[in-house]
């Protein structure tokens, strides 16, 4: 940390702004000094859209909301920064950062006080909290930089900046290795950024560490955002010389939510906050204690009237009595013993004869449409006439509808013609032989502009040799239309009763019976649709684009109680189990493959997976443990219990009493889990 241009008078209503960098992300802050309170006005996050090279720009963005929302002018700037930006060696800004910080500064015209580390922030923020020297791990994960600190009783004993990758616990390893040897690490581990880091935190409990880093399982805890900003602006309000008494959460909402807090002395007179939040103060065990402790010390300084030695008896007695009420009432220890577990996994079937089905119904009315898929043509057919020749030696009779056809169109007589036997003549001194002819009118098969043919076309007639008959056109068709026409199709109304009884199976199935049992589980496979009434806007081939359909819809569901499900799979899966080890509701979990009802019975197809834990008796490691000190508990659980691993909460913590678990059995919690 380096405040090295403060100057602590004249700083009454002075105005500051806080901009604490990360690697791809920032977030500025507007602080102001007021009745001796440093209070947190407002405060924006950004992120480096174009990368560091164009931080400067994203800064001055920042700059200008924080002003506009606050109507002040920022100026002097405090920096709070990540340790993977600093130089090891020269514990400084590193250049390639200075530069830039330099840079901005200038241009954006601000006056730096310096800088602020955000691990002294969470040193002291915890520190404050728990009123003790702290021992632990801190891990700042940042994108692509990781930096690991290791307190021992509130010194630091080892600090590690080393590149962040997708594997965490490996590069945590590459940290550990090098203390392996020298201190056993903390089993506490605390990790801080701005973002969730619940998946880390996992990944951290559920590895097997070394026994040689490790004496017992670490634990595992997340400073939040608004913590660790709180442990940064206690620390800048430190450098006033002035005392913090605690943080008082304020919302205020000038154009979004933003959440800041005050400093030390009275909130009351901050200005613009709409709404406070008041955390209660945390009262400890260990702060009872101390009042006991500090009610004997005043008994002891009694005047001197009473005997010497009747006033060190009484004193011996209240303390002994304080260390009694203490370890009563006060002294109390959570153990968690990680059991060897095995895994049971089966297919197994549930009837309704060991399992009890509940059905239920309601009536509900559904509407869906759809585009039509029929057709209709409408239009006009092309007509003209046609000259039929007869080269047969017998006159030809033609019907009415004789079918002709030309270039693959169709065409019909349109009446009954007698068309004449051909005739042999002489022409310039040759015989000739000419067919008999008719004209007669004719119409074209189908509806369309296709049939509107030109003239000169040659016909077959019927399946007649075309050399004997055939018939030619002197003059065009005409008069040859047509348009298609939507229509209701009988297939257009099955399809929507098909979706309707679909719809209605993914209707939020919020029946009575799920309504009083918020346990209940609808088994969507017997899900029964019935439409009770239907009603379409439209009737089979009417011209519509869409057909709308109205339907009033039985629904009768089948419902099962998730805890009597786990109940009856686990006393199937108990034979399964070896000898010693327990099932447990809380460590099966199941799935429905499929669903049958035969008449009135029903059938479920149930994938289980479930987790036996070795059995042990609570109420056994209760006894074994009470009284016992701390650091002989891991020998006395795995050579009573064979257990994998533990965690241990002991409060209050007071010397002597914290090494020690409680004396009275009531005041030990055993719980039970595995790896």
């Amino acid at each position: 940390m380096r405040l090295p241009f403060f100057n602590k008078s004249g700083n009454e209503g002075k105005t500051f702004f806080g901009l604490f960098l990360k690697e791809q992300q920032g977030i500025g802050f507007v602080m102001k000094m007021k009745d001796a309170n440093i209070i947190l006005i407002d405060q924006e996050k950004f992120t480096y859209s174009n990368g560091w090279e164009h931080v400067t720009e994203a800064i001055d963005e920042v700059i200008l909301k924080l002003e506009q929302r606050t109507k002040t002018k920022l100026h002097e700037t405090i920096f709070f920064i990540y340790s993977h930006f600093i130089d090891e060696k020269t514990k400084d800004i590193k250049k390639v950062y200075l530069d830039k910080v330099k840079d901005l500064v200038k241009r954006l015209n601000l006056k730096a006080l310096g800088y602020i580390e955000a691990y002294e922030a969470v040193l002291h923020y915890l520190e404050k909290k728990e009123e003790l020297p702290l021992t632990a791990i801190l891990i700042e994960l940042d994108h692509s930089n990781l930096s690991v600190f290791v307190y021992r009783r509130g010194e630091l004993t080892y600090l590690k900046v080393l590149a962040h990758t997708d594997k965490l616990i490996d590069d945590l390893l590459m940290s550990f290795m090098e203390i392996k040897g020298r201190f056993v690490l903390p089993s506490r581990i605390i990790l801080y950024n701005s973002k969730d880091l619940d998946n880390e935190s996992t990944e951290i409990v559920t590895y097997r560490w070394s026994e040689e880093l490790f004496i017992q399982l670490p634990r595992v805890e997340i400073v939040k955002e608004h913590e660790l900003i709180q442990g940064l602006l206690e620390v800048f309000a430190e450098q006033y010389g002035k005392n913090t008494t605690g943080a008082i959460f304020t919302e205020a909402k000038p154009k979004e939510e933003v959440m800041g807090f005050v400093i030390g002395g009275d909130v009351a007179k901050a200005k613009n906050i709409k709404e406070e939040i008041i955390l209660p103060a945390r009262i400890s065990s260990t702060f009872i204690a101390d009042k006991i402790s500090s009610f004997t010390q005043k008994i002891l300084t009694l005047p001197k009237i009473i005997n010497k030695r009747w006033t060190v008896l009484a004193g011996i007695i209240l303390i002994l009595a304080g260390l009694f009420l203490n370890e009563y009432f006060f002294h109390r220890a959570t153990l968690t013993l990680f059991l060897p577990s095995k895994s049971i996994k089966k297919d197994l079937s549930v009837t309704s004869d060991n399992l009890t089905i509940s059905t239920d119904s309601k009536t509900v009315d559904l509407k869906d449409s759809k585009p039509t898929t029929g057709k209709k043509e409408i239009g006009e057919k092309a007509k003209g006439s046609i000259t039929l020749h007869n080269f047969d030696d017998s006159e030809k009779t033609f019907a009415k509808g004789t079918s002709l056809e030309t270039g693959g169109l169709k065409f019909s007589l349109d009446q009954e013609v007698k068309i004449a036997s051909a005739s042999v003549v002489t022409i310039n001194g040759g015989v000739v032989k000419q067919p008999g002819k008719a004209k007669v009118g004719a119409t074209a098969d189908t509806l369309g502009n296709q049939s509107n043919i030109a003239s000169g076309k040659q016909f077959k007639i019927a399946d007649l040799s075309s050399s004997q008959y055939f018939g030619l056109n002197e003059s065009a068709f005409t008069g040859g239309t047509k348009k298609d026409l939507k229509t209701v199709a009988k297939k257009d109304m099955d399809d929507l009763l098909k979706n309707i009884g679909i719809f209605a199976k993914k209707q939020k199935t919020d029946l009575s019976q799920a309504k009083k049992n918020s346990d209940a589980k609808i088994l969507t496979q017997l899900t029964e649709v019935e439409i009770a009434k239907e009603k379409f806007d439209k009737e089979v081939g009417e011209e519509a684009d869409t057909i709308s359909l109205q339907a009033e819809v039985k629904l009768t569901a089948y419902s099962y109680t998730d805890k009597e499900m786990k109940d009856v799979i686990l006393k199937i899966l108990t034979k399964d189990a070896e000898k010693g080890f327990e099932l447990s509701n809380n460590k099966l979990s199941y799935s429905i493959k499929d669903a049958a009802k035969k008449g009135n019975e029903v059938t479920i197809n149930v994938s289980s997976d479930a987790k036996s834990i070795k059995d042990v008796s609570a109420d056994e490691v209760i006894k074994k443990v009470s009284g016992k000190n701390t650091g002989n508990l891991k020998n006395l659980l795995t050579e009573n219990f064979k257990i994998e691993g533990y965690e241990l909460t002991v409060k209050p913590k007071i010397p002597l009493l914290q090494n020690l678990m409680p004396f009275f059995e009531k005041n030990i919690t055993v719980k039970i889990s595995s790896l």
